[in-house]
């Protein structure tokens, strides 16, 4: 059966955190794969400014495209900061998981 992992943290006096590390996993997945096709998309307006007949609508198309290429660098950098921040969260959830089942195998729980 595909049962979600469910692990849960304690916060605070009465809160409790439940996390699917499985799908915590699988965004952290996603998340590096949208990044990657971020980082191969290159510039459209390359070879367009005969095509657009005016060479203020394509100085005006490149500097779009030279802020974008820009904005596309730092999308890329936080994307992968989140992919591995996610990967972070399930590796630390599952070190929690694995030292209380330690101590209470040590404790004889």
């Amino acid at each position: 059966m595909n049962r979600p992992y469910f692990q849960c943290v304690h916060m605070s006096m009465g809160e409790w955190i439940r996390a699917d590390l499985s799908r915590i996993g699988q965004v952290a997945g996603q998340i590096s794969a949208l990044g990657a096709e971020f980082e191969r998309a290159t510039s459209l307006v390359d070879g367009y400014e005969d095509a657009l007949g005016n060479a203020q609508v394509a100085a005006a198309l490149d500097a779009f495209a030279g802020n974008w290429a820009i904005h596309r660098g730092r999308l890329v950098a936080d994307l992968a900061q989140e992919a591995d921040l996610a990967r972070s969260a399930v590796a630390a959830y599952h070190g929690t998981d694995d030292q209380l089942a330690a101590a209470l195998a040590k404790g004889g729980g």
